[in-house]
């Protein structure tokens, strides 16, 4: 039987004035391990998934006699491919429809109706295109289909009731990207209206901004995140995202260590993460949300330093573009209380400032440890084939030494690592034009990969004039010591620079200086990617 994790519980409350403040629900978050064999076929290989579901379903329902609610499988998990792809409707129910549904639809709808759950997962779905003949899709001219990467929902009887086309493809060539964003909601008898969304999704405008405007009560996301340093791990960036936005986010995550994917929780806005993991050797775990009348049930705090050490079995990809950041390195080598303003752009008529006040203290302690750099940047981000993306970051980040080159890397043994910089305070604080295409992100890591408690932190913003302009003043606060930091940044993302060249040949379209950056950074998001394009 598939082995499932679970957890030594406490008792935690949580005060945020909202619906989950008296909710009684069961959720459940499972970070998958999917079957990626070779030998098997198409339909075997999604058939044996299906069973690894069924695994985790039993345990979850039958072996420890849970009511469950919900239930979130990642993006991919099954391995669907536009060869096993299949065509639907909301409000048909295959379990018992007289359409013609494939078995492992089928074998879904069932499943919700005999676990008396809710059921989200990930698969292709294909439409019929009307004119091929004048379409830009080589699926469209060659099939007669378009293939989207699909979150579909399942109700308790079985019945599909919310399909979600993914809309920021990372690549994903065999796909097709919808002509619009999709603002994509579901409700629920238990009282919970959701949003979906879907892994890259959460780093642009939209779906991931409009949704929340649609009076949800929390986001569905499945993913299959690719970790890189130092801002965009999996848990930190789906912790940002709950934070700024304050909105419960449940995410389940793909798990695949050789390709750094993997990471999948629940986040309570700006409470805290109530549960989260990474499976880091390789497997499956299934995370359990349980609310009754607003009282949750959270696993024990586990060491940082245990979680830090099964890192080390994980690798994590590097952000190439740090290079084009400012930086300047701390000075740790005694205690002490210090402001500093660093500028990206100084060259230019309007640079962006960051402005730095931090209390450390250092111990005597000796041997391999991290080094601390100062960086901002202000501009674009390239991601070969894919996109570019506008970012607007100030933050304190971990480097090997006092090189930017060597920033965004882990020290390989983390057994031989020692700590003696403690960071009593951080404050960052930076201005951001008031602007619709821009939003800011809280964002943190420690050595466990994990990000900080949000109720360790304090962020605010306030408007105020600068140079006869109204503006966002964003503020960023450690309000806990912390002595095993990676990450500690105001993340900002300029939804307005934002460019889109990839076409269904892969070709980039982009001939911008931003498109130097090494083509590593292809390898930043979603493993569906992976799925369809090395059709493993």
């Amino acid at each position: 039987m598939l082995p499932i994790i679970l957890f030594s519980l406490i008792i935690v409350s949580v005060s945020q004035a909202s619906k989950w403040d008296t909710l009684s629900a069961t959720i459940a978050v499972v970070e998958f391990d999917p079957i990626y064999s070779e030998v098997l076929t198409d339909d075997e290989r999604v058939q044996e998934n299906l069973r690894k579901y069924t695994d985790i379903l039993n345990v979850i329902v039958g072996t420890n006699n849970k009511t469950l609610d919900m239930i979130i499988f990642p993006e991919g998990s099954l391995r669907v491919v536009p060869e096993t792809s299949v065509e639907m409707a909301t409000g048909d129910n295959p379990s018992y429809d007289s359409k013609e549904y494939p078995d492992y639809m089928k074998t879904l709808s069932s499943m919700a109706v005999n676990f008396s759950t809710y059921l989200v997962t990930n698969i292709v779905e294909k439409v019929k295109c009307d004119d091929a003949s004048s379409s830009d899709s080589e699926n469209c001219k060659n099939t007669g289909y378009y293939y989207y990467n699909t979150d579909v929902v399942f109700d308790r009887n079985g019945t599909i009731i919310s399909r979600y086309h993914k809309y920021n493809l990372f690549g994903e060539y065999a796909v097709d990207r919808p002509d619009e964003p999709q603002i994509e909601t579901f409700e629920t008898d238990f009282g919970v209206k959701f949003g979906i969304f879907t892994c890259f999704d959460i780093l642009f405008k939209s779906p991931a901004q409009p949704v929340l405007n649609e009076n949800i009560d929390a986001i569905v996301y499945p993913t299959n995140w690719h970790s890189e340093l130092p801002f965009l791990t999996a848990l930190q960036s789906q912790q940002m995202f709950a934070y700024t936005h304050e909105i419960m986010l449940f995410a389940s995550g793909g798990n695949r260590p050789a390709a750094s994917s993997g990471g999948s929780g629940v986040h309570r806005s700006t409470h805290d993460t109530i549960l989260h993991t990474i499976v880091a050797e390789g497997g499956s775990k299934t995370l359990i949300y349980e609310s009754v009348d607003g009282t949750v049930v959270a696993p024990e705090v586990q060491d940082v330093d245990v979680l830090g050490k099964e890192m080390d079995a994980f690798p994590l990809w590097i952000d190439d573009s740090l290079q084009n950041f400012t930086w300047t390195p701390i000075n740790t080598t005694r205690s002490r209380t210090f402001e500093d303003k660093l500028c990206h752009g100084n060259d230019t008529e309007n640079p962006f400032c960051c402005n730095f006040n931090i209390t450390l203290t250092t111990s005597e302690e000796t041997g391999t440890s991290y080094s601390y750099l100062l960086v901002a940047f202000s501009g674009l981000r390239h991601y070969p084939n894919i996109s570019d993306g506008g970012l607007e970051i100030c933050g304190v980040i971990a480097c090997l030494n006092f090189s930017i080159s060597s920033c965004a890397q882990r020290f390989p043994k983390y057994d031989e690592i020692v700590w003696p910089v403690t960071f009593e305070d951080i404050t960052i604080t930076a201005n951001f034009e008031v602007n619709d295409n821009k939003t800011q992100f809280p964002n943190t890591l420690l050595s466990s990969i994990r990000p900080i408690n949000a109720n360790e932190t304090e962020w605010s913003g306030k408007k105020v004039e600068e140079d006869g302009k109204t503006v966002n003043e964003r503020t960023f606060a450690l309000k806990k010591s912390q002595n095993r930091l990676l990450t500690f940044a105001i993340y900002g993302r300029d939804f307005g620079q934002d460019v889109f060249p990839r076409d269904d040949n892969g070709d980039d379209n982009h001939t911008g200086a931003a498109s130097s950056i090494s083509s590593t950074l292809i390898m930043l998001s979603c493993s569906l990617v992976l799925s369809l394009m090395l059709h493993m």
